[in-house]
C-alpha cells in the first residue's frame, strides 16, 4: 500500500466520491429504467431474501474482500473500505430520503421524466466514480474482481474479465428480479444497466480531467 498517496485532498475526494456515487445510484433506481450491474444484482437479491441493500452488499463485499487478500493485495486501500462499507447503506439512505418525491422508485412517472432521471443519475454516478478513482486510494471489491481475474488467468484481458463479471451480475439480477418476482423486467436490470456498463467511460474520463483532477490536485501532473 502506497501511503504517499494519502493526504487531505485525496481522502476527502475519495469520501466525497463515495457519497456522490451512491446518490447517482439511488437516482438511477428512481428512474425505474435499470441500475448499474452490481448494485442492480444486489438490489434484486437483497429484496428476494428480505434484507436491506446495505446489509446484503456488505456481506458480499466482505466475501470478495477476502479474495483480495490472496490475489490482489496491491488493490487494497482506504477507498476499498469506504466503497464496500458505505455505498449500500448510503443508497438505502437516499432511497428513504426520496420517498414521496418524484425521485422515489414507486412514484408514477412519464417516460420523459424516467429518461431525465436516468441521464442525471448516470452523470452524478460518473462524477462520484471519477472522484473516487482519481483519489487512487484502493479499488472496490467488485472492481477488483475483474482485475484479479485478468492478473491470474492467462490471456484474459481486463475488458473481457469485466464483461464476464457484469454479465454474471445481469443474469443473477434478472433471475432474482424477474423470474422470482422481486421486480418487473427492466426496472432494475434494464436500459440504465446497459448505459452504465458501456457508456460511462467517456463521462468519467471527462470528470477525471476536470473536476476530479482539480480537487485531488493531479491536474497538470504527468
Amino acid at each position: 500500500m502506497d501511503f504517499s498517496k494519502y493526504n487531505v485532498r485525496s481522502i476527502f475526494s475519495s469520501a466525497l466520491g463515495i457519497v456522490i456515487l451512491s446518490l447517482g445510484i439511488a437516482i438511477n433506481k428512481g428512474s425505474v429504467l435499470g441500475m448499474d450491474t452490481y448494485t442492480g444484482m444486489n438490489t434484486a437479491v437483497a429484496s428476494y431474501v428480505h434484507m436491506s441493500l446495505g446489509n446484503y452488499q456488505l456481506i458480499l463485499n466482505i466475501i470478495l474482500l477476502v479474495s483480495m487478500f490472496f490475489f490482489g493485495k496491491r488493490l487494497l486501500g482506504l477507498g476499498t473500505i469506504l466503497n464496500m462499507v458505505f455505498v449500500g447503506y448510503l443508497v438505502d439512505f437516499f432511497l428513504k430520503l426520496f420517498k414521496g418525491t418524484i425521485l422515489a422508485f414507486d412514484t408514477e412517472k412519464t417516460i420523459w421524466v424516467k429518461l431525465l432521471l436516468l441521464v442525471v443519475g448516470t452523470a452524478i454516478l460518473c462524477l462520484g466514480a471519477s472522484l473516487y478513482m482519481t483519489a487512487d486510494l484502493g479499488v472496490s471489491p467488485y472492481d477488483a474482481l475483474a482485475i484479479m481475474m485478468s492478473d491470474h488467468i492467462k490471456k484474459l484481458p481486463f475488458s473481457y474479465a469485466r464483461m464476464i463479471t457484469d454479465v454474471i451480475c445481469v443474469i443473477v439480477g434478472l433471475i432474482f428480479g424477474t423470474a422470482l418476482g422481486s421486480y418487473p423486467f427492466g426496472s432494475i436490470i434494464g436500459l440504465g444497466t446497459v448505459l452504465t456498463a458501456f457508456g460511462t467511460g467517456p463521462v468519467i474520463g471527462f470528470f477525471n480531467r476536470t473536476i476530479s483532477a482539480w480537487l485531488v490536485g493531479t491536474k497538470g501532473k504527468a
